[in-house]
This record gives structure tokens, sequence and C-alpha cells, in this order.
């Protein structure tokens, strides 16, 4: 499949792909960096979070793609981190494309990242339009004022102005939804983020795709809807972001005569929502990943209301194998601590494997 870019740009060519939590932003950067690896160019990522122990950084490097991780805290308040990560990425690797993923509760990227590398950092970087992501399900709920919204006003508001700061809206898994259906997410899109570019895409099965890969490399002009001084109400960001609970943990899974990874994950992300159903606390991003050399299997679950996701296929049954939970809920951390360890704990019991934590994280967000 042929697409725009044939030679390496002058500079690095920086492509960010934002959008709210669970918009499909990995699935779509890792079709993105093959498509760029099939036609001769080196690739780097950098990924994004508040804790450590990524999801996404083990899915990217377990494909083969030289990764580097910024946590802590989003791209907009860590610029210099981001260009060191560059550099460490360019020493090592030489890419001719960075892709970069910001966490998915960030917003004011454009003022703070793209701007920035377009204006100040041009001898370093050539600059992709700003396209966000943007989960169909969540977007009918979010913005249709019909039906279950799921979340706070707050996390809506925050959600809302992700998508206004984008050149371009994408909207995901189209390969999920009809053509009504499809025709009513478009007409919301782009009644809601009237300056936008809207698109449609799967970046599961490559729909849309060539059409998306053509507009990330195109000579357009990137930042062009930055929030504008006075538009953004940063108060009600910060509240959202302190509303939305994270707990990042891994463990050591063992289990002498085998187990179904596939099953595992599935099970795992269902007793996770079943426990927060419970308490009425909102998922926004649980995803999970279980590996065992370059085998893995990885399962998101973005909704209470919708079933947990197996993203990808583990090959075969595995006897030793690292999970690595990260989890974005609206609730405190403290409480979604405990939901996460305790469906641990019983989907150990009902699979009869043996679990040992490794690394825990948790935190109540400020650092927005």
């Amino acid at each position: 499949m042929s697409m725009s870019v044939k030679q390496p740009h002058p500079n690095i060519r920086f492509v960010m792909l934002g959008g709210f939590l669970g918009a499909g932003k990995t699935t779509a950067l890792l079709r993105l960096a093959q498509r760029y690896v099939d036609t001769g160019l080196r690739v780097g990522i950098v990924t994004n979070d508040q804790g450590e122990e990524l999801v996404d950084t083990a899915t990217f490097r377990t494909a083969g793609y030289a990764t580097e991780e910024i946590p802590k805290g989003c791209f907009c308040r860590r610029l210099d981190e981001l260009l060191a990560a560059a550099g460490r990425l360019q020493d090592g690797h030489r890419p001719d494309v960075l892709l970069a993923e910001p966490v998915g509760s960030g917003t004011n990227l454009v003022n703070t990242v793209i701007r920035p590398l377009k204006e100040v950092y041009a001898d370093r970087f050539t600059v992709a339009p700003y396209v966000a992501l943007l989960d169909p399900e969540r977007a009918l709920e979010a913005l249709s004022g019909k039906g279950r919204a799921g979340f706070s006003a707050k996390v809506l508001y925050l959600y809302k102005m992700q998508q206004n700061e984008a050149d371009v809206v994408a909207i995901n898994k189209v390969d999920t939804l009809t053509p009504e259906r499809l025709a009513e997410v478009k007409s919301l899109v782009e009644k809601n983020f009237p300056k936008a570019k809207v698109m449609a895409v799967s970046a599961k099965t490559g729909e849309g795709f060539d059409e998306f890969a053509a507009v990330l490399d195109s000579d357009a002009a990137a930042g062009v809807s930055a929030i504008e001084a006075g538009d953004l109400d940063a108060a009600t960001v910060a509240e959202a972001n302190e509303q939305l609970g994270w707990f990042n943990a891994t463990w050591q899974i063992t289990a002498p005569g085998g187990f179904d990874a596939n099953v595992l994950c599935v099970d795992l992300a269902g007793a996770i929502q079943d426990a927060l159903k419970d308490i009425a606390a909102e998922p926004a991003h649980v995803k999970m990943i279980l590996r065992s050399g370059d085998d893995m299997a990885i399962a998101n679950l973005l909704s209470s209301d919708r079933p947990p996701e197996l993203s990808r296929r583990c090959n075969s049954a595995m006897i030793n194998a690292t999970l690595v939970v990260n989890c974005r809920v609206e609730a405190k951390s403290a409480v979604l601590r405990e939901v996460v360890e305790e469906s641990v704990r019983g989907i150990s019991r009902t699979c009869g494997i043996n679990s040992g934590r490794t690394v825990a994280q948790q935190a109540t967000l400020v650092d927005e």
C-alpha cells in the first residue's frame, strides 16, 4: 500500500495524535508506524502518561519500535522532557519520523507543544497537522445531549476542549458503525467543532487510512485551531483531571499447567467493570497487557456499559507472564486501587494462577 512519504524529511517529521482516553491512539500509531517503515523510513515513538510501567510502551517495544516514555504528567507540562526523549531517539536510532502519543486527558497541546516545535525548534522538526482521534460511541454520549453521558460535566468539558484545538478530528472505529450511525456522529462533530476537518477512519481495519496518513504527511499548516487566551477554563480542566483517578500496576503471573491469557485479560477487565459499576464509577480507559516474551494479549475497557475488548490475541498458552494494568477512571485513586487489586486476586483464584505484584503506583491527578 503506497503513501505519500518516499524520502526522509530534512528534519524529523513530528506527528502527534491526540484524543480522549480510549479513542484508539495506540492502534492508529501502530498502523501509521508500519506504513512509514514499509516506505523505508525509521520511526521513533514517545509515549506519555501519569504513571510509569505503561501498557502502550510495552506494546510499541514488543512490536519492535524504538520507544521513549515520559511519565508523571502530560506533554503540555513536559516539553523539555519530550525534546530530551527525541534527542535520545535521534542519537540512538536516527528516526525520520517521530510519533508522539500524549496522555488521554491532555489539553492545550497546540499552544504548549505544536507551536513551540514549529516556531522555536523549526531546525529540528517538521510538524504535521494536529489530529485528535475520537471514539464514536463516546462522542454520541458526550455531544448529543441524549442518554447517559457517563462522566461529570467537568470531565465532559475537558473532552470537548481536546477536540476544539485539533486541526483534524478523526472519527475512529468506523468499522463498528452503520452508515446511518456514522452520519449521526459526523453531524455532531461538525456542529460542535466547526474549525476542524472531519474524517472517518478505522485504525483497526485500515478503512480510510490512506486519506488519514496523507493528511498527516501533507504540508497543511499545523496548530491553526489553538485555544486562544481566555477561552480555556483552566480551573475546570484541573478539577476534571483531579476527578480522573489513575492506578498503574504490574504483576508476575505464573501457572505450572499454563493459562489462556486471552481469557484471563477479558475476564479481568470484566471483573473490574463489574466492581466499578457497583460503586458508580465510570471508566475512561482501563487497559492491560499480558506478555510472555514476544507473545501478548491486550484488553481494553472503555465504558461501564460496553463489554471489554480483546484488541490483541496471544498465540499460545502461557506459563509465566507479566501483567501490566493501567487505569483511568472517574473515581478516587485509592478506591480504584482497591478495585483493581481485588479483581486480580479474584481472577487468580478463579483461574488457578499465582499473581505477585511487583510495581504499583497511584495518585490523585493534579499535574495537568
